[in-house]
């Protein structure tokens, strides 16, 4: 089995999931979330100069520590770390796991992801899941924009929604989405497509969900708004406790009003309708 490289790296909580998308494209393949930032492995023939190169630019000499592990399934280590997560009324776990008694009355979402994001282990995702059971109606049709693994889709259909349509800018998603769908017996209501709402050209949606850092979010309010029906939920996550009012002004100016929020540690989401004044 040829040598693993472990790269750590320091970065802020909003920065990660981008991060892990350049890190995919550099030839990583497994990630673990920490406190403090992102550890991702790939076989150490991959640490080639361009690759250290494009690391340090986007994060600084003194942002990483690269080291090599000898003899390591590094994969395998990675799929056994995957417990499984319980939110709201939902058990996530991956495929190859058993849930024993305590996980029984809940509804299990099988999702095995090709990176360690939408998983149910960030409280972004977990908050969604929580909100869920109060907002999606009996033959709602969804749309869910940066769906990842289409872990909130999958919990929407679960929980009676009709259909939905996931979008996402990163191609694995399309392919893993697809996956999970066919995991949880879903795949003939839930589509998953490449690229962001300008592939959407429906509109009239039940409920809209999206899990995405504040800087797409922001310019992004109004379409949402015009995809969604006059009194559909529109759930925001992927936010920061300390960007809570910021986005809810962006919000008010986009003829939103807040109905409901929770919050996990540093992590925010919040539950929007449009203002009928």
């Amino acid at each position: 089995m040829p040598d693993t490289l472990r790269l750590t790296l320091t970065v802020s909580p909003d920065a990660r999931e981008a991060l892990v998308a350049d890190l995919a494209d550099w030839g990583f393949d497994a990630f673990e979330e920490t406190d403090d930032g992102v550890v991702a492995y790939a076989p150490v023939a991959r640490w080639d100069a361009p690759t250290r190169e494009a690391v340090d630019r986007r994060v600084g000499g003194a942002g990483w520590r690269a080291e090599t592990v000898e003899d390591q399934d590094w994969n395998a280590t990675w799929e056994a770390s995957l417990e499984p997560v319980v939110a709201g009324p939902f058990v996530v776990a991956p495929s190859w796991a058993d849930l024993g008694p305590e996980h029984d009355g809940r509804t299990r979402l099988t999702v095995d992801p090709k990176m360690a994001f939408g998983t149910g282990y960030h409280e972004s995702t977990r908050l969604v899941l929580r909100l869920l059971p109060d907002i999606v109606l009996p033959d709602a049709r969804v749309l869910d924009v940066g769906t990842g693994t289409g872990i909130l889709s999958i919990a929407a259909l679960a929980l009676g929604a009709s259909s939905a349509l996931g979008v996402d800018i990163d191609p694995w998603s399309v392919t893993n989405g697809d996956e999970n769908a066919t995991r949880n017996g879903v795949q003939d209501r839930f589509e998953v497509r490449e690229g962001s709402l300008d592939v959407v050209p429906e509109d009239g949606f039940d409920l809209v969900l999206a899990n995405i850092i504040r800087s797409v979010l922001v310019p992004m309010l109004p379409d949402l708004v015009q995809k969604a029906t006059p009194r559909a939920p529109i759930v925001l996550a992927g936010l920061l406790v300390t960007e809570r009012e910021a986005l809810l002004d962006a919000a008010g100016g986009a003829g939103l009003a807040l109905e409901h929020e929770a919050s996990e540690n540093e992590w925010w989401a919040c539950v929007l309708r449009r203002d009928e004044g």
